[in-house]
């Protein structure tokens, strides 16, 4: 599943809002459209991105959105990829960048969609659980001999890499259901599963 393309699970109708927007417009579409992001776009070239978290954020310290633009509170644009890229590629990159978020480009760079860490958590999940479970099958076939090495797709990689390793990092990570942010601990409030910013707003 880690080799799957972008293409296949990014979000395709990912919600635009130019730097002049009202906030409070932006909030409304995103509320309709049932997303926690939405990317800033100046003509058609991404210079940011907005989020529910920076959002609560802003609200908490100033309280008022009435006369506020989506250029006062967006963050800098996340990293892209290509169509082409995969799941993995796209979970290296969270890791290293700490944004849950990727953008999709096709080859003249215009954004086609955005992917998030719910979209690849659990293919990166699952990848972990097969090396996992190859590695017990090994040990098995092996008379039980226990062993500290990686196996199945991590097996030819270095042990400092195969533990900083994205399949590592995530399979002890969730994903908040509010703000959609990596989180090592999450909380049910109402039956969700929030971050410990969300939970606290």
């Amino acid at each position: 599943m880690t080799h799957l393309a972008l293409r296949d699970v990014m979000s395709h109708e990912f919600v635009g809002v130019s730097e002049a927007d009202a906030l409070r417009d932006a909030v409304e579409l995103m509320r309709s459209e049932h997303t926690t992001s939405a990317v800033v776009l100046r003509g058609n070239d991404p210079v940011g991105v907005v989020t529910a978290g920076t959002v609560f954020d802003f609200l908490l310290e100033d309280g008022a959105a009435d006369t506020v633009t989506v250029s006062d509170v967006m963050e800098s644009t996340p990293a892209s990829l290509p169509l082409g890229a995969s799941i993995a590629e796209a979970a290296d990159v969270m890791g290293r960048t700490g944004d849950p978020r990727v953008l999709v480009v096709d080859e003249d760079d215009d954004v086609r969609g955005i992917v998030e860490a719910r979209d690849v958590a659990p293919a990166i999940t699952e990848r972990a659980d097969r090396s996992l479970e190859r590695t017990a099958q090994a040990q098995a076939v092996g008379g039980g001999a226990q062993s500290s090495e990686p196996s199945g797709e991590f097996a030819d990689a270095p042990a400092d890499e195969y533990a900083d390793s994205p399949a590592n990092d995530y399979a002890e990570q969730g994903v908040c259901e509010s703000c959609g942010s990596l989180a090592t601990e999450l909380v049910d409030v109402n039956g969700r599963l929030l971050c410990t910013e969300c939970r606290s707003v």
